[in-house]
Formats: C-alpha cells, structure tokens, sequence
C-alpha cells in the first residue's frame, strides 16, 4: 500500500468523522494496527493504537500519519 493509498484512507476516516470508524491493518490475520479519525473543533487528529502493546500515538498531520502506517505495514509485511 502506498503513502497516497494510506493518505486517502485516512481522509475517508475523517470524512466520516460522525460515525465512528476503525480501521484495522491485519497480516495473516493478526491484527498489527488500529487507526480512526478524532475530530474536535473542525481539527483532525489520528489515532494509531498498537493491539499487541495497547500504545496508542497522536498525530495531527497526515502526510506524516500516511508515512507512519505505510512504514508501519511495510515492515510487517512478510516477505
């Protein structure tokens, strides 16, 4: 998945920001990540919880969140 495939995700999240939305990164069916949309005040803030370790970060710039998860997922990913 690319930068820009991960950066429209996160842009569908925050579209929707009214419903609650989750959106889990899996490999081989273990999930790796677990990402929403805050919205408070017309600001978007994105949510990366790590289901292994329950670590959850903060990120308010999307470009960065996108190279976070695609670095994330990458690295995961089996080769």
């Amino acid at each position: 998945m690319t930068v820009e495939h991960v950066k429209n995700l996160l842009s569908d999240l925050c579209y929707f920001s009214k419903v609650a939305i989750t959106h889990t990164f899996s490999i081989k069916g273990i999930r790796i990540l677990q990402v929403k949309c805050i919205t408070m005040n017309s600001q978007h803030t994105f949510e990366l919880t790590y289901p292994d370790s329950d670590k959850v970060d903060t990120l308010s710039d999307i470009d960065k969140a996108a190279k976070v998860i695609t670095n994330i997922i990458s690295k995961r990913t089996p080769v």
